[in-house]
């Protein structure tokens, strides 16, 4: 999980917490207050039913026992006096519910179940019906009353429901907001961390000299660019030591190499025949050596001297005479091998380019397309035009490269088979100065192989037609 993801669930799920604890707050304050109010409704409907009563029984004398005989109030309700305990007047649902008597000054939430033949007069009920009842103690006009009254509560459920899915959906869109609102907020936030992954990508061994901007604040964000800039000031450092000294150190071998060379010719050239067998044969071995020693000095410097540029001066170069020359040039090689070389150019126009570096690079692919190659094997260049792009590529048959190594070929002292780079005097750096050469004319080169069957490595080069005659 990404840590944009973490954060927008961590603030997500923290808003959603509070928010249900709110939620459940208003919940029960809001289902509270509506039994209350409806206590103080039935007390006041209570009192009033009193006064009702009482002035019906002065203006038309006692009001009969049977609640159907005279309904004047539609409530559950029963009124008696304390003093004689008389039943001063019941309403007809008292008929139909029976509800239990409760204690004077308290209240109760009942469930009853009327029977399924029996509907309460004037009322429209439900077979399973709330009730809320309440039973009251006060005096009026110096006389006692007890008071029980209820009235159904199927119309505050349904509210009470429709509060609750009110919430429950008020919830449901509050999370989506907030996951979206965190996930914005979490961009927002790694956004610097995203633009240093994005630069830190793009700096390699070609331009340590990049930095991270920092900003005026001093902010977590900020110390890690200023960390990170310390880190390639290190890194830098230590690359340019290195790059350095091993220019140096290639630089001061090539004399005393040279010299060695230059020695061993001359005792190869002159005492020979006084020689043992054994000893020509030390002496010649030691001549191949440093011949080996001195083409891997060159290829160093050669190879620290381009790491050591960013830029080249470019001219008009006709890779078509280059590869013609090297052509001409390999073919006596190629025939010793009775390796047939092919070559498929079709009119290739002048390019932008330093004339000499690609001499080099191509020079070093027909060398290697050569060495690893079979007897009587084949050599194939060709040279493609594109609108923006030169395609040189150069196949070979021989023992090809397995898939695992394709990707290391371009490295520093790699060699697919040891044994016989060893036998050609292979170092490892054709195809490393290859790639530094290519990579200077803003260009790409790739390997693709059929192992035991052919090797392919493909050049290609931007070319504009601006810059052609």
């Amino acid at each position: 999980m990404t840590v944009k993801r973490r954060i927008s669930l961590l603030v997500a799920g923290a808003g959603l917490v509070a928010s249900l604890v709110f939620s459940l707050a208003v919940f029960f304050e809001l289902v509270e207050q509506p039994f209350e109010i409806l206590d103080a409704e039935l007390e006041a409907e209570a009192q009033r039913a009193v006064r009702t009563v009482m002035e019906r029984q002065e203006e038309s004398g006692p009001i009969p026992s049977d609640p159907a005989a005279n309904e004047i109030y539609a409530y559950w309700l029963k009124i008696v006096e304390q003093d004689s305990g008389k039943l001063l007047y019941q309403s007809g649902l008292t008929k139909s519910v029976n509800l239990p008597l409760l204690t004077p000054g308290t209240s109760k939430t009942v469930n009853i179940t009327l029977p399924a033949e029996q509907s309460p007069q004037g009322q429209e009920l439900r077979r399973e019906t709330t009730f809320r009842v309440k039973r009251f103690s006060f005096a009026l006009d110096g006389k006692e009353f007890t008071v029980q009254i209820a009235r159904p509560m199927e119309k505050l459920q349904e509210e009470i429901w429709e509060l609750v899915y009110s919430l429950a959906a008020g919830l449901i869109l509050s999370s989506l907001v907030l996951i979206a609102f965190s996930n914005f907020i979490a961009g927002k936030i790694l956004k610097p961390i995203g633009e240093m992954k994005d630069l830190t990508k793009d700096i390699s061994e070609k331009n340590l000299g990049r930095r991270l901007p920092v900003g005026p604040g001093g902010d977590e964000f900020n110390q890690l660019a200023k960390t990170i800039n310390r880190m390639l000031d290190r890194l830098q450092h230590s690359f340019v030591k290195q790059r350095n000294f091993l220019f140096d150190t290639s630089h001061e071998l090539k004399t005393p190499l040279t010299t060695m060379r230059l020695s061993i010719d001359e005792v190869c050239s002159s005492d020979m025949e006084s020689m043992s067998s054994s000893a020509k044969d030390n002496l010649l071995r030691l001549n191949e050596q440093v011949l080996r020693m001195e083409r891997l000095v060159k290829d160093l410097l050669n190879l620290s001297s381009l790491e050591m540029v960013d830029a080249i001066e470019k001219g008009p170069v006709s890779l078509l005479a280059i590869l013609e020359s090297l052509v001409a040039d390999y073919r006596f090689f190629a025939e010793a091998q009775s390796i047939q070389m092919d070559l498929h150019l079709h009119a290739l126009s002048d390019i932008d380019g330093d004339k000499k570096k690609l001499t080099r690079a191509f020079s070093n692919i027909l060398d290697n397309a050569i060495k690893y190659n079979v007897d009587g094997g084949n050599i194939i260049v060709e040279g493609k035009q594109m609108p923006d792009m030169m395609t040189i590529s150069v196949t070979n048959t021989g023992p090809g490269v397995a898939g695992a190594e394709i990707d290391k070929v371009f490295d520093q002292f790699y060699r697919v088979e040891k044994s016989r780079s060893i036998e050609h005097g292979g170092s490892g750096l054709g195809l490393a100065i290859v790639k530094r050469i290519v990579e200077l004319h803003d260009g790409s080169v790739r390997l693709e192989s059929q192992p035991g069957q052919w090797t392919r490595v493909t050049v290609c080069l931007p070319f504009d037609r601006r810059t052609t005659v």
